[in-house]
């Protein structure tokens, strides 16, 4: 018995689309000339998914790169003096400061490490003001998963980061997807369960662990088990 995951690039929305992923504000300073806070990337925002390719469906997953395309503006003119700071923050901490520029521009890259808002704030220099902009973004943990079985079908997988909890099994029937098990992860996110197989045909299933505070809902792509 064997088990396949189906795998069916799906192409993701960047995090220049608010309503796909990120929720966006934007504030700017009254005094001298307002300034704001731009993408330096062409159809981005200053923050997007670098990804151009989800390894699993819905929201980015841990450790997946968000890269970071920051300009500054005066209405049509580029701002190039002043200095970035990018701060993050985690549910329930305070801002952290994760990348910093020494000039009004900075092309970098970062990791999602769980849900999280991001700002990036401009220092003003000379005539011109301060500014803002904050945007969040909701990350999944990250599944991987494979069949460690011989003659039946074993799945073995690992959660990241490290999560001591509950992975659900769901089964297609018909058009539904029903649970089939509900599964324990041990202290380093690893967990096992044999599957069964039909003598003919294929059974279908996916994985789940649902949303907490830190992760928006983590689910694997559809795989199936089949007899060989």
């Amino acid at each position: 018995m064997r088990l396949r995951r189906i795998l069916a690039a799906v192409v993701v929305t960047t995090l220049a689309t608010p309503a796909a992923l990120l929720t966006s504000t934007t504030t700017s300073a009254s005094a001298a000339t307002a300034t704001q806070i731009v993408g330096g990337t062409d159809g981005k925002g200053w923050i997007y998914r670098t990804s151009s390719y989800a390894t699993q469906p819905g929201a980015p997953v841990f450790g997946e790169s968000f890269s970071l395309s920051i300009n500054v503006v005066a209405g049509s003119t580029q701002v190039y003096d002043g200095t970035l700071t990018v701060q993050r923050q985690l549910p329930g901490k305070d801002w952290t400061t994760i990348k910093t520029s020494s000039s009004a521009y900075l092309y970098d890259s970062i990791k999602a490490v769980g849900n999280a808002n991001y700002r990036v704030l401009y220092s003003g220099s000379g005539d011109y003001a301060p500014s803002s902009d904050g945007v969040s973004s909701k990350v999944q943990r990250k599944l991987d998963y494979q069949d460690v079985g011989g003659r039946t079908v074993v799945l073995a997988g690992k959660v990241s980061p490290s999560f001591k909890g509950k992975v659900v099994v769901l089964k297609q029937q018909g058009k539904k997807w029903k649970k089939f098990k509900t599964l324990k992860t041990d202290k380093k996110g690893k967990f096992r369960t044999p599957l069964p197989a039909p003598r003919s045909g294929r059974y279908y299933f996916r994985l789940e662990i649902p949303a907490s505070r830190a992760f928006t809902k983590t689910q694997s792509g559809k795989f199936y088990t089949y007899s060989s």
